[in-house]
C-alpha cells in the first residue's frame, strides 16, 4: 500500500468511528481519555509479560483508539485496527473506578465474532506477538 492509501484508509476510519459512535451511543467519542490509557496499560488475561496495546499496535498497520459512553451508561474504549485487507473492532467495557474492565464485542471485517471464535481469534495475534519477542506464554 503507498502512502496515499494509508492516509485514506485512516481518514475513512476515523470518520467512520466517529460517526458510528455517535449515531449509536448517543454521546461525542475521545480519542485522548484516562479510560483509552487504562485498556492499553492493561495486561492480557493470558500473558502477563504483554499490554494490550503492545499487542494491537504490533499486529495493525493503523490503530484508532476512542472512547465513549454507551447508552446504558458503560464506559466503553474502541478499537479499530486496519490492515491492507483487514479491519477489525474490538470494545473494551471499563469500570466506572477503573478496577476492571472485559473485552466486549469483536468485529473482524465487519462480521461479528462470537465469544469463542473472539477468544481463539485474540489469542492467535497475542502468541504471534509473543513468539516474536521470545517471550513463554502462560496459560499454553
Amino acid at each position: 500500500m503507498t502512502i496515499g492509501q494509508h492516509i485514506r484508509v485512516l481518514f475513512c476510519v476515523v470518520i467512520m468511528g466517529c460517526i458510528v459512535g455517535f449515531v449509536l451511543n448517543g454521546e461525542e467519542t475521545a480519542t485522548s481519555s484516562p479510560y483509552i490509557d487504562f485498556v492499553k496499560a492493561q495486561q492480557w488475561p493470558f500473558n502477563e509479560e504483554l499490554l494490550i496495546a503492545d499487542v494491537f499496535d504490533g499486529h495493525y498497520e493503523i490503530t484508532y483508539w476512542e472512547y465513549f459512553t454507551a447508552r446504558t451508561g458503560q464506559h466503553v474504549v474502541q478499537l479499530t485496527g486496519t490492515n491492507e485487507e483487514q479491519q477489525d473492532i474490538y470494545q473494551f467495557v471499563v469500570e466506572e473506578d477503573y478496577s476492571d474492565f472485559t473485552i466486549g464485542a469483536v468485529k473482524q471485517n465487519n462480521i461479528l465474532l462470537t465469544p469463542e471464535k473472539k477468544w481463539t481469534y485474540i489469542k492467535t495475534f497475542v502468541t504471534k506477538k509473543a513468539s516474536n519477542t521470545g517471550e513463554i506464554l502462560a496459560g499454553f
